[in-house]
């Protein structure tokens, strides 16, 4: 009963630690990387974080970077880094891009296609026209019984 009341907490600490990065002074091109997303196994959830341009000022011009981002969801929380070889904003909102990301990923209560209290790692990609599409495989950490490789999939916005 004591853990699951240290989940928000946690959480909490991590979108704390997210929002003052985001509200720091910007250093060269780093800009936000938000997102809001329905998909399993958490349900829905929020991409917050940053992307950090990378390689030479003319790859930069394809939005190149590596991203960080912590994912609190309904139905868990993960960690992810990634690599962007491309990515474009408009309006205010990431219009076009591709990416992939490692993950670290716990789930809680009851998460879609996976067991609840436990923890995965593994990769996903992402694709956007608008819409971001994403999809991804991961792997159970331990030797505690369950769902051995969950599928990972969501749709969202981005900011």
């Amino acid at each position: 009963m004591e853990r699951r009341r240290t989940r928000p907490r946690a959480t909490a600490a991590a979108l704390a630690l997210l929002a003052s990065l985001l509200a720091a002074p910007a250093r060269g091109d780093v800009e936000p990387a938000l997102n809001v997303e329905l998909g399993g196994p958490q349900k829905l959830s929020a991409n917050l974080g940053v992307r950090v341009p990378a390689g030479s000022q003319a790859a930069r011009g394809y939005g190149r970077g590596l991203v960080f981002q912590v994912q609190p969801g309904l139905a868990g929380g993960s960690v992810n880094v990634g690599w962007m070889p491309l990515s474009f904003a408009a309006q205010g909102t990431q219009a076009l891009g591709v990416g992939l990301k490692a993950r670290l990923l716990r789930t809680w209560g009851s998460p879609w296609g996976a067991d609840a209290d436990r923890t995965y790692a593994g990769v996903e990609a992402a694709a956007v026209i608008g819409v971001k599409a994403s999809v991804g495989v991961m792997w159970k950490l331990g030797s505690d019984s369950g769902r051995k490789t969950i599928v990972t999939w969501g749709l969202g916005i981005g900011f």
